[in-house]
């Protein structure tokens, strides 16, 4: 079970802080910037805090670096959704056949006589469970999907409002 991730701040100014780390060229942990991304992308006020922490920064560019950071996190999930969709498919067709052709041996080993009574019914009754396996996969891959497809959409969504606040920062200027 992974732990949660305890922030010495609010995610949305850790974020800007470490954008504005990188602008200086200090290195930051990979693991830990995508956990503080998408604490900010999948939480509203994460979302508002994150554009009043870009506006309150004292340097101009730090919702360039903001905005980068969140397209690459949206790639990367964009990049995760398809890995789980092209999985599903793969698991699920795998899960399918393999319940059908299961199906069809243990009705062709009770037909056959090789098989009777109890047991023809007791292979049977395992072979559909191979169906059960194949849909509880192919809901659980199609969870993953939905919710990395709704941190991608964040991610871009939010990438777009922080780029537009700094335009209207500049011209407020």
């Amino acid at each position: 079970m992974k732990t949660p991730l305890r922030f010495k701040r609010r995610p949305a100014t850790a974020l800007v802080a470490m954008a504005n780390s990188l602008s200086m060229g200090d290195a930051v942990p990979g693991g830990e910037l995508s956990q503080i991304i998408g604490a900010v992308v999948l939480d509203q006020a994460e979302r508002a805090a994150l554009l009043a922490a870009i506006r309150a920064s004292n340097d101009p560019d730090c919702g360039l670096a903001v905005a980068d950071l969140l397209a690459a996190y949206a790639t990367e999930a964009a990049e995760a959704e398809a890995q789980a969709r092209d999985a599903d498919q793969v698991i699920g067709q795998w899960a399918q056949r393999l319940a059908a052709g299961a199906l069809l041996a243990s009705f062709g080993a009770a037909i056959a006589g090789t098989v009777t009574g109890g047991l023809a019914f007791g292979l049977t009754l395992l072979s559909f469970s191979g169906f059960i396996f194949a849909t509880a996969s192919r809901i659980g891959g199609r969870g993953k999907m939905r919710r990395r497809a709704q941190a991608r959409e964040s991610a871009d969504s939010l990438a777009r409002h922080v780029l537009e606040a700094g335009k209207l920062r500049k011209e407020g200027k």
